[in-house]
């Protein structure tokens, strides 16, 4: 198991300098890849989000690692993948670096892939026994432990989309820490914003009624667990955001974030493109 982890120990070595979160500008071609909970389908899925368009792009042998807390049992995980090939390829379990977590490195060989700007694809997917469990995340590049932290086993577990040139396009993952200080962030008075209301959020659902945005203008709204995990995602125009309810998923609970994003192309929009707000769900 150690020559497999120092071949991938190789292959990912330059996703350790990357910090998280890297904003998305189209000048660089990149993915956000972001873990989903589907409440229905009691899953995770994964997700990238590309900011440009290929027809035939040619993946390349890439990873995206997920962490879950150590009670979940010690064995790879049971991945189901509809892009590329993916599988768990490498495990550490409870290591000294991270008592409190296992680590899962999810790799692909790659193969040709066709995608539109701005439309999410789905990587792959795995299911846990007993369904949500509060902890499960994408390990966050720069912050997580490397290779050489006691109890890696010389396992390197950097999140990586790559062409099969080795040119890398993975944009970072939210981390509880990042999505804490981008909620904290001062706005001004005339900037685009959002009510949300009741906020602590006691039933099975809160409202959202969107302030001074251009008329026209459309949002993307996500609903996140502290540590960055999606449980629902809606694109919609302010103008239907007035008192606009959004359910709570019934595995929801603590601390939670609501992004805002603007996805219109407009003119002279004031103001940032994306807001934060912390929710608190009490249940």
């Amino acid at each position: 198991m150690r020559t497999i982890f120092l071949f991938w120990s190789g292959l990912l070595a330059t996703t350790l300098a990357i910090a998280q979160p890297v904003q998305v500008t189209h000048s660089v071609s990149q993915f956000a890849v972001n873990l989903t909970y589907n409440s229905e389908q009691s899953r995770y899925e994964v997700y990238a989000r590309p900011n440009f368009k290929s027809n035939r792009f040619n993946l390349g042998p890439s990873q995206v690692s997920i962490v879950v807390p150590k009670s979940i049992a010690d064995q790879p995980l049971a991945i189901y993948s509809e892009t590329a090939r993916w599988s768990d390829y490498s495990t550490v379990f409870a290591p000294a670096a991270a008592p409190e977590e296992d680590f899962h490195g999810i790799h692909s060989m790659g193969k040709l892939i066709d995608f539109e700007e701005n439309t999410p694809f789905l990587l792959f997917t795995f299911s846990l026994q007993g369904g949500y469990t509060e902890g499960v995340r994408l390990f966050v590049n720069g912050q997580d432990p490397t290779s050489d932290k006691m109890g890696m086993k010389g396992g390197d577990f950097g999140n990586i989309i790559q062409d099969f040139t080795g040119k890398d396009y993975f944009m970072g993952a939210f981390d509880k820490a990042s999505l804490n200080q981008l909620a904290s962030a001062p706005t001004e008075l005339k900037d685009p914003t959002v009510l949300v209301y009741p906020n602590p959020i006691a039933g099975d659902a809160f409202t959202v009624t969107a302030q001074q945005y251009n008329p026209g203008e459309r949002v993307r709204l996500r609903l996140l667990s502290a540590s960055g995990v999606e449980f629902r995602s809606m694109e919609e125009d302010v103008t239907k955001l007035i008192s606009y309810r959004m359910p709570v998923p019934s595995q929801a609970g603590g601390l939670f974030y609501l992004s805002v994003e603007r996805i219109s192309e407009m003119k002279d929009m004031a103001g940032p493109k994306k807001l934060y707000k912390k929710l608190v769900i009490s249940k």
